[in-house]
């Protein structure tokens, strides 16, 4: 035997079979245990009658306990997609065909197309405008897509060429069952960027939620891009980790990989894709009721109704409990030197506005402006306000910039 058989890695490499092989079949000796077990409780339940009450709640609470051993099989992931697959012309729709464009469709969601990206399909839309100075880029936020800047879109082309586009497992985009991160959906308006509105052009990020996420690290990674950048609402993802103490992390992370299991994310995908569910969560983003219309609803359940949607629902759940989904804001925010102006609705339920306040600290040409009587997508509630902001934000910070000497020298 030679001495390069006892390195750690070829130890690991003979040792990792027999782990692999040894949980295999630790879990289908267990499956057998749980099975002589239910024949057992239910056999002496029966054995003098009738069971009692106490008989049958043994028997039920030893099969589901078998049942939870049963999920725990290495290959849980792959039999809960085999289950789904069974199933899924029940549940789901194939991909829907786009709708004819009216006239009054064009003016609100602009020209839809798409064009392909690694293999995939990316659905975009573009408000052309020959006159305009600096092109936008709308990227929506978690379960949003182009049809949530529906009100915004249509006011900022007067002025400028307007882009929005689908992020990759959202919208009418493909749905791919990848490892989702900010850096994928960054990448993918990057590419956008060259490909569709050209290298030589850069633009104004504008963003909600997680697009707020993927246009702040696009900015910082892309500059050459970038002339401005417009956030509605700023999660940081990342920081719930990093201010975590260690010892807790491993705890923490194997509680989250319970919970975002296959088998409870995919019956839990088809309960909340129902428009009266929709509405409840909805009603927690928005401040007002106002705002929450049939047409609104629409927008949000339609790309889930589409057959691959709860593979790519449960593919980005899983990539958003991860510390590595997103870099902390802190990094993003210092490393910004376009112009940056963030949004906040004060009625924000999901994300504190305190939090906006100490962003202001990570980035000196960071503008805050924070929104009365709007939650988390002000946006869509108030779009007259949240419009001016951004018309008044691009002409005296991007387009007319007012000079800063007097402010670095105070700085200095």
């Amino acid at each position: 035997m030679t001495s390069s058989m006892f390195q750690p890695r070829t130890l690991l490499q003979h040792v990792n079979p027999f782990l692999t092989q040894f949980k295999t079949d630790l879990w289908e000796f267990g499956n057998l245990a749980w099975l002589f077990a239910i024949i057992d409780r239910t056999i002496t339940a029966f054995i003098n009658g009738l069971p009692s009450a106490v008989d049958l709640a043994q028997i039920f609470m030893v099969s589901v306990l078998a049942f939870g051993w049963l999920i725990l099989s290495p290959d849980s992931d792959t039999m809960a997609l085999k289950l789904y697959d069974r199933f899924q012309p029940v549940f789901s729709q194939p991909p829907s065909a786009p709708d004819l464009p009216t006239i009054e469709r064009l003016q609100r969601f602009g020209y839809q197309q798409s064009f392909p990206w690694r293999g995939w399909k990316v659905h975009h839309t573009v408000f052309p405008n020959p006159k305009s100075q600096v092109p936008l880029i709308f990227v929506h936020g978690f379960g949003g897509s182009i049809g949530h800047w529906r009100q915004n879109m249509s006011a900022l082309s007067k002025d400028h060429s307007v882009y929005a586009l689908d992020l990759l497992g959202f919208g009418a985009s493909d749905k791919p069952d990848i490892r989702y991160s900010i850096d994928l959906w960054v990448d993918q308006v990057y590419e956008f960027w060259r490909s569709c509105i050209g290298q030589g052009k850069p633009v104004i990020l504008v963003g909600n939620s997680i697009g707020s996420l993927v246009c702040s690290v696009a900015a910082a990674r892309h500059p050459e891009m970038v002339r401005g950048v417009a956030m509605i609402s700023l999660p940081d993802t990342a920081s719930h980790h990093e201010t975590m103490p260690a010892v807790m992390r491993p705890i923490v992370q194997f509680l989250q990989t319970i919970f975002i299991s296959s088998w409870l994310l995919y019956p839990l995908f088809h309960v909340l894709r129902h428009p009266q569910v929709i509405r409840r969560w909805v009603a927690v983003a928005y401040a007002g009721k106002e705002a929450i219309t049939d047409e609104l609803l629409e927008i949000l359940t339609k790309p889930a109704r589409e057959r691959d949607s709860a593979r790519a629902f449960c593919a980005i759940l899983k990539a958003m409990v991860h510390p590595k989904f997103s870099p902390s804001v802190r990094s993003i925010l210092s490393n910004i030197r376009t112009p940056v102006l963030l949004l906040w609705g004060k009625q924000d339920r999901m994300i504190p506005a305190a939090s906006a306040r100490q962003f202001l600290k990570y980035n000196p040409n960071l503008q805050l402006v924070e929104l009365d009587n709007a939650g988390h997508c002000a946006h869509d509630e108030c779009p007259e306000r949240v419009n001016a902001e951004l018309v008044n934000w691009i002409q005296s910070e991007i387009i007319n910039p007012a000079p800063r000497t007097k402010i670095l020298i105070h700085g200095a």
